[in-house]
């Protein structure tokens, strides 16, 4: 147990302080520990709440192999259903991930898988017990042209991110929608939107490991790159989804090489982050860490941070007016110097809306330029 940080559980709401007790691996539940937890339970904001951090697939695993009476039949068979749903998308998504890194390959284009089946295979061992909405593939950013080619004649249909001028500074990915079965694709080419702070293709590449599935190899992150992605991710929201933190609680069961995931820390920053997802883990989950792992020095201002986080948290999904901003904030001050002058430069990057006011030919794009204090002055003026 990291003893660095406590947390008080007396004002987390009865179906959240069930959910995480549910979510635990480091217990055998029985009857009467489940009895006292949802004696005065309400089963309606129960569902909300475990559909709201995308864990009803695991909740269902759980519960049905505890097998107690005490839960409702009506709760089980919603979230039986849940489950089901789930299994079904996650075997769509497993398909068309096939047929999508295969057709990359074939055209001579590496490809990262990020999250989605592959991830759930790699930390859950089954692909039911993690939801996923789309999938996530990263690419050389010398490739991104053509895989959009690949992926329009596979039938899909990229948002208007190409319209938007600077796009691939000022983002880190493209979605895509397929025109038919609607299967979402995130194709990415950095792993955060920080340039200074995403280690490059090639090195990702160096490090991936290799999954197959249906005799299909796929590359996905080395568990260290994986680790730092994860908990970046997370924190960049928050930890709105408590599924991101499942994801550390099982990752770090893996064996992390710490003097390699340091040295990502030197190149790139993000200690920070890792701390935080540490300690949320920890603290909500009872998560084993490691005795390497707790050797990673918890700043204050990471503790700060996974405080902050842990207010959002407990009164998810209804948080409150303002908190998203003031944690932007907190995320913002934590960011090293050369992290918050790419990003005053990437602020002050012309955007799409400047070509909303403006349209100009691609060949004179310069001069958004000198033109965008003005543009952005006109903007002001119409708003008011």
């Amino acid at each position: 147990m990291l003893n660095v940080m406590s947390i008080d559980k007396s004002d987390f709401s009865n179906e959240m302080s069930f959910m995480l007790l549910i979510l635990r691996e480091d217990i055998i539940l029985e009857e009467e520990t489940v009895k006292r937890y949802i004696s005065n339970i309400n089963w309606d904001n129960f569902l909300k709440l475990v559909t709201h951090h995308r864990v009803y697939s695991l909740m269902y695993v759980k519960l049905n192999k505890i097998g107690s009476s005490l839960i409702q039949e009506e709760v089980m068979l919603a979230l039986r259903q849940l489950y089901k749903n789930n299994t079904v998308k996650m075997l769509q998504l497993t398909r068309e991930l096939c047929v999508v890194c295969r057709t990359l390959n074939d055209q001579g284009i590496r490809s990262i898988v990020l999250k989605g089946p592959v991830l759930a295979l790699h930390l859950y061992g089954e692909l039911s017990h993690r939801t996923s909405k789309d999938l996530d593939i990263l690419i050389d950013t010398n490739d991104v042209e053509r895989t959009k080619k690949v992926l329009e004649k596979l039938g899909y249909c990229p948002d208007n991110t190409d319209a938007h001028l600077f796009w691939k500074k000022k983002s880190h990915h493209i979605s895509f929608l397929h025109s038919l079965h609607s299967t979402q694709i995130e194709i990415h080419w950095r792993l955060n939107p920080d340039i200074i702070s995403s280690p490059s293709f090639e090195e990702l590449w160096q490090n991936k490991k290799i999954m197959v599935i249906y005799n299909q190899e796929f590359n996905h992150l080395g568990d260290e790159d994986l680790f730092a992605y994860l908990a970046d991710h997370g924190a960049r929201h928050g930890w709105f989804r408590l599924r991101w933190l499942i994801d550390i609680d099982r990752l770090v069961k893996n064996q992390i090489d710490i003097p390699r995931l340091n040295n990502h820390f030197k190149l790139y920053g993000g200690r920070i982050y890792v701390e935080q997802a540490v300690l949320l883990s920890n603290l909500l989950l009872s998560s084993k860490i490691p005795l390497d792992i707790q050797s990673l020095l918890i700043s204050r201002k990471s503790i700060k941070l996974a405080q902050m986080a842990l207010d959002g948290i407990k009164n998810s999904p209804n948080v409150e007016e303002g908190f998203t901003s003031k944690y932007k904030q907190s995320i913002n001050s934590v960011l090293t110097g050369r992290q918050k002058t790419l990003l005053l430069l990437k602020r002050l990057l012309p955007s799409s809306l400047d070509a909303e006011i403006l349209p100009l030919p691609r060949s004179f794009s310069f001069l958004y330029f000198p033109l965008r204090p003005f543009l952005w002055f006109w903007r002001l003026m119409k708003r008011t």
